[in-house]
C-alpha cells in the first residue's frame, strides 16, 4: 500500500506539472462503475470475515478492496470533469488519494509490527482485567502479570494470592472463573493463573 501510495503521488505530481490530459471515453466510466460495485462487493464481505475472525491479513485486503473504490471513485470524478475539459482535478485527486493509501499503509503496518515484536496487552485492556480481579474479594493480592501475544490476540499470565486456609478445591474454583472472566475479553485467547496460598 504503501509502495503504491508512493507511485501514485508521483504520478499525481507529473500529471500537475506536465499539465496531462485525461482523455475521456465513455468505456472509461463503464469499467469504473463496474469496478466501484465489484469492489464495494469485496470489501463488504472480507470486511465482514475480518470482524468474525479478527485478522490482520483479512483487514488489510478489506482496506484494500476499500481504498481500490475509492480510489476508482475519484477517478471516474476526474473522468467527468476532464470531459469538461477540466483536466487539473485529476492531479489533485490523485495527491489526496495517495495521501489517504499511504496513511491506511502505515496503519496496518504498525499493526503487523506490534504482533511481531511480541507488544503487551494496551494499558486500557490491563487496567479491565485488573478490574476483574478486584471484583473477587478471596484474591489478597496479584503478582506477574504478563501477557504474550498469540496471533493477533493475547495470552495471560498471573500469579493470585489467596488464604492459605482456603481449601484447593476452592481456590481452584477461583482461579477457573477469574480465567473465565479474563477470557470472555475480546483479544485474549487464553489465561494461565498460578495460586499460591498467603
Amino acid at each position: 500500500m504503501v509502495a503504491v501510495a508512493i507511485k501514485l503521488l508521483i504520478d499525481a505530481v507529473n500529471s500537475l506539472i506536465f499539465k496531462n490530459e485525461l482523455t475521456y471515453s465513455i468505456y472509461l466510466v463503464i469499467v469504473c462503475i463496474v469496478t466501484i460495485i465489484t469492489k464495494m462487493g469485496l470489501f463488504v464481505y472480507v470486511n465482514k470475515l475480518n470482524k468474525k475472525f479478527n485478522n490482520i491479513l483479512l483487514k488489510a485486503n478489506a482496506k484494500d478492496h476499500f481504498n481500490d473504490c475509492i480510489v476508482t471513485s475519484f477517478t471516474l470524478i476526474s473522468i467527468l470533469f476532464a470531459s469538461n475539459g477540466i483536466y487539473w482535478i485529476d492531479g489533485l485527486v490523485g495527491i489526496g488519494i495517495a495521501i489517504y493509501i499511504f496513511y491506511t499503509g502505515i496503519t496496518i503496518f504498525v499493526e503487523s509490527y506490534n504482533v511481531l515484536m511480541d507488544v503487551s496487552i494496551d494499558e486500557n485492556t490491563k487496567d479491565v482485567i485488573l478490574n476483574l480481579i478486584h471484583n473477587y474479594k478471596d484474591i489478597k493480592n496479584i503478582e506477574n502479570l504478563y501477557s504474550t501475544p498469540s496471533g493477533y490476540k493475547y495470552i495471560i499470565t498471573l500469579t493470585i494470592f489467596v488464604d492459605g486456609n482456603m481449601s484447593t478445591f476452592d481456590s481452584h474454583c477461583l482461579a477457573d472463573n477469574l480465567e473465565h472472566d479474563i477470557k470472555a475479553l475480546d483479544n485474549i485467547s487464553d489465561v494461565i493463573i498460578h495460586v499460591n496460598p498467603i
